[in-house]
């Protein structure tokens, strides 16, 4: 990037952030009176997040349908199920109540309500088809639990279809609307609330170091990773500290932005293979053990981009670009130390050294567009040998 290049500013969603601002909900014009809540997982149902959304709306709604059926790793089938509850019942708004994992597949649920086949059409990598979609979305509203993916912010939703073992991301025309409280994450474990938050750290320092980066993308990503590396540590070690979720939940839903202002990096396409071969692997804990060995190989070609990156945060440190990286780096794996990711090990999940070219492979067919937007072209090679490392550890 020159400095001079043009960029595109286009973000889909009206976002309100803030403690509290899902009570807002209740005064809202909704875009719909046939609503589905889209939501998963045992925490937020017994902690009555559920109820309170359903009470907040019921009096604008003519029929609330819950889909409680998301997991982590959302797949194409509770899509797909989704979808068809959606039309039965004449949805003309889906609300996504949770994860990153509920708002992904609340996104596919309102594409695929109003568009025939299925999502796997509309996917550009992979055994997709690569079509267009004739119809837009259903009207949307993003209510994030976690502070991870800031799907809230874009318009992608990572999406695995467990016949195939490919875990892509679905690009369509949406968000409505985003109600950000970081009130709501304040029951996430500490070891959830780590590996979330560790990926939206990625987020945030994979667009600073693409090729995509533009001044605009750049201003949000070091806002958002001076956010979550100087609050993360905090929420996790103590996870009713207000102040450190509030900026977790800021870094989170910057990270999501700015993915769609820049872009993911081959990091994200390689954790995407992992957890498409065993959904077992949360997306954050994959980008957590692949981390000291893919940062170490593109700084090793690209050590400038990676010294900006630690003068942006704030803590650059050695008297040549090389020096700097080398400390920037090491200073993140005793952040990651800290935030107890270390103890993450590919081989425990059944991967093994002679599963690299194999692994490879997959990656290249899931692909998409950051396998080529590091400022170092990975070979084959290459990410052979970075799946190797991060298997030696």
């Amino acid at each position: 990037m020159s400095g001079l290049d043009s960029f595109l500013f286009d973000i889909p969603a009206r976002l309100r952030f803030g403690c509290g601002v899902m009570d807002e909900i209740q005064k809202a014009s909704l875009p719909g009176s046939r609503l589905m809540i889209v939501t998963g997982g045992k925490t937020i149902r017994a902690n009555g997040t559920v109820d309170r959304l359903v009470k907040m709306v019921e009096r604008k709604a003519e029929t609330i349908v819950i889909f409680d059926e998301v997991r982590a790793n959302p797949t194409l089938a509770s899509v797909m199920k989704g979808a068809a509850i959606a039309r039965e019942n004449q949805i003309d708004c889906v609300i996504g109540l949770g994860g990153g994992s509920a708002l992904d597949t609340a996104k596919g649920i309102a594409a695929m309500a109003v568009n025939e086949g299925s999502l796997w059409d509309y996917t550009a990598s992979g055994s997709g088809s690569g079509k267009s979609m004739a119809h837009k979305p259903l009207p949307l509203i993003a209510i994030p639990t976690t502070a991870g993916t800031g799907s809230e912010g874009n318009k992608t939703a990572v999406i695995t279809d467990t016949e195939r073992n490919e875990k892509i991301g679905v690009r369509t025309d949406f968000v409505h609307s985003a109600y950000i409280d970081p009130e709501l994450t304040l029951s996430i474990p500490p070891q959830h609330t780590a590996e979330q938050g560790f990926d939206a750290f990625c987020h945030c320092l994979e667009a600073f170091l693409s090729v995509k980066a533009n001044p605009f993308s750049d201003m949000m990503a070091a806002a958002g990773m001076k956010a979550l590396y100087r609050w993360l540590p905090a929420a996790v070690e103590n996870g009713s500290d207000i102040e450190a979720r509030y900026w977790v939940s800021y870094g989170s839903m910057l990270g999501g932005m700015v993915l769609y202002l820049s872009s993911a990096s081959a990091a994200h396409t390689l954790e995407h293979m992992l957890s498409g071969l065993n959904p077992a692997v949360s997306h954050g804990g994959g980008l957590a053990m692949i981390f000291d060995a893919f940062h170490a190989k593109l700084a090793e070609n690209v050590p400038q981009r990676y010294a900006q990156a630690a003068e942006a945060m704030g803590i650059a440190e050695g008297a040549s670009e090389t020096e700097i990286a080398e400390h920037l780096l090491s200073d993140f794996h005793q952040w990651k130390s800290r935030l107890g990711l270390d103890r993450l090990r590919l081989r425990d999940y059944g991967f093994t050294p002679d599963q690299a070219e194999e692994m490879v492979r997959m990656t290249h067919w899931v692909g998409g567009g950051p396998l080529t937007r590091d400022r170092y072209r990975f070979s084959d090679d290459d990410l052979a040998e970075i799946l190797r490392k991060a298997l030696e550890v």
